[in-house]
């Protein structure tokens, strides 16, 4: 029969905030470097016209999601840091 005992590894959770972090700051460097590479394309090679106007609209999209994934990343790692914070605090740090 299972134990009532519910066991936390805070290693596990902490490791996970951590790579949460990491991989949604290298997640954004990518979407910040894509963004520049479209404005790049727009000053550079799409001038003017249906196309260029379009790619504007892109652009400025894209613009509004610039470090949303950042900010997700570091949201899940205070969450993280918090869980273990309340589970330490629940159980009067008995373990």
């Amino acid at each position: 029969m299972a134990g009532t005992e519910l066991i936390i590894d805070d290693d596990y959770v902490n490791e996970m905030a951590d790579f949460l972090n990491t991989r949604a700051t290298n997640l954004q460097e990518g979407i910040d470097r894509y963004i520049q590479i479209l404005e790049n394309i727009r000053r550079d090679a799409i001038k003017q016209g249906a196309t260029a106007d379009a790619l504007d609209t892109f652009i400025s999209y894209a613009k509004n999601l610039s470090n949303v994934v950042e900010e997700l990343g570091q949201t899940a790692k205070e969450t993280c840091n918090t869980f273990i914070s309340d589970v330490d605090e629940s159980d009067e740090f008995l373990f």
